[in-house]
């Protein structure tokens, strides 16, 4: 194993408890054609060109039936915003060059399953755009026990459904916040890792951005900051590429190392 400059363990081979490796995360860079402009809410259309491709691969049924369950049902894949050099108009994101997405699960065969099929047909399909796949990054960090400090790469989704149906959405403010961010841990790893999860402590950061998605017609709130978590290295692992809170394969919670 290696040390990167970050302070992060790079191991080649991490096993959950059934023996299936899991890890990775893929950064896919994109040519952006011309006159190529995104909504401000592209969420939706994000996770469907990402299922597109993992239909070719024929592992999207999974997902569709249900994913991993416990007493929620998690998908566990997370997906950040769109990168890259961009001008904003009239309520759209103009990328200049080149756009870069990333991807991440806690599931080897949900990383293995996308990586062949861009390999197999390195185009992604955007809107009504065809994007050229020009490079295809994989990466593997793993963490050591401690304390890291965390920016939400997109924004970070507390919420409970109320017995009526109704959803209520948490703030960093909220008392509620960080017991929901824990709980929603620890149901997901439970889920995915068949295994009870290692403890680990959650902090907000003052600062933090609310933001507003609407997703299939449904409005959400999430909030865009920074986040101290410290404890176990294996379930600081698992967040970083399971995805921070609720509704990661909606494209919600994927962190990144905070730069000092």
């Amino acid at each position: 194993m290696d040390l990167d400059p970050d302070g992060i363990l790079c191991y080649n081979h991490f096993k959950w408890k059934d023996g299936n490796e899991c890890e990775m995360q893929l950064i896919i860079t994109m040519r952006r054609p011309e006159k190529f402009r995104v909504p401000f809410n592209y969420n939706h259309q994000l996770q469907s060109a990402i299922y597109a491709k993992l239909r070719e691969a024929g592992y999207s049924d999974f997902l569709h039936d249900g994913g991993y369950s416990s007493s929620h049902r998690y998908k566990a894949f997370v997906f950040g915003s769109l990168r890259g050099k961009h001008t904003v108009a009239d309520g759209h994101f103009l990328f200049q060059h080149s756009v870069k997405l990333e991807v991440r699960s806690p599931v080897f065969a949900f990383c293995d399953a996308l990586q062949q099929s861009l390999e197999n047909d390195s185009r992604i399909r955007l809107f009504d755009a065809v994007l050229p796949v020009t490079d295809l990054a994989l990466g593997n960090r793993h963490f050591r026990d401690g304390e890291y400090t965390f920016a939400a790469n997109s924004p970070v989704c507390v919420y409970r459904t109320e017995e009526n149906g109704s959803t209520t959405y948490f703030a960093p403010t909220d008392d509620a916040f960080v017991r929901y961010l824990l709980l929603n841990y620890r149901n997901k790893y439970a889920a995915i890792a068949g295994e009870e999860p290692p403890e680990l402590s959650i902090s907000p950061l003052p600062h933090q951005r609310k933001i507003v998605t609407n997703f299939k017609g449904t409005w959400i709130n999430s909030f865009k900051g920074k986040y101290v978590i410290a404890g176990s290295g294996k379930g600081i692992t698992f967040l970083f590429n399971a995805g921070l809170g609720a509704k990661n394969s909606q494209g919600f919670g994927l962190l990144d190392v905070a730069e000092e």
